[in-house]
């Protein structure tokens, strides 16, 4: 390969419960996509936050690993929460719903391609041939006000869900 190769810094999130378990995973597949002449390599920056971090520390995310995550390429996020672990006022621990809001994340953005020189991922001749996206928002409704306990007006939410996405 060559050494001129782009390399994306990615922040690693686990999280907590299966999140970890998924991560690891993961993180395998993800080793496998650069070897051989992947055309890029990746480095993975793991960072703890979740319901986990907060129990040892009081915080549910550093200052320091937010903005390690701020400044990646990519940020890759496992599970995160555990229903038995909340902030004082009864909320759960969810630094992920910060980030989104935080770094403007409306959206899972989740894009399913056949790639050449990888194996397909179907068995069907037709998958040669998949090349879309799939958009999901993800700060609106109840995440929008997760604080205060309510749920927004759902026009303004679809509204949002509806034009943003249509601009990427």
């Amino acid at each position: 390969m060559s050494l001129n190769v782009p390399c994306f810094r990615i922040a690693v999130l686990p999280g907590d419960g299966i999140g970890t378990e998924i991560m690891a995973a993961c993180t395998q597949v993800l080793s496998v996509l650069t070897e051989g002449n992947a055309g890029f390599t990746l480095d993975l920056v793991f960072l703890e936050a979740g319901a986990d971090y907060f129990m040892r520390t009081g915080e549910d995310i550093s200052k320091d690993a937010f903005n390690t995550a701020r400044t990646a390429d990519a940020i890759l996020l496992g599970a995160m929460g555990l229903p038995q672990v909340r902030f004082p006022d009864g909320t759960e621990i969810a630094p992920h719903l910060a980030m989104r809001t935080e770094f403007g994340l409306f959206a899972g953005v989740r894009p399913v391609k056949q790639y050449p020189n990888l194996p397909p991922v179907l068995f069907d001749s037709r998958s040669k041939k998949v090349d879309l996206v799939i958009v999901r928002e993800s700060t609106e409704g109840l995440f929008a006000h997760r604080s205060e306990g309510r749920v927004i007006d759902d026009r303004v939410a679809l509204g949002y869900a509806r034009d943003y996405p249509a601009r990427l």
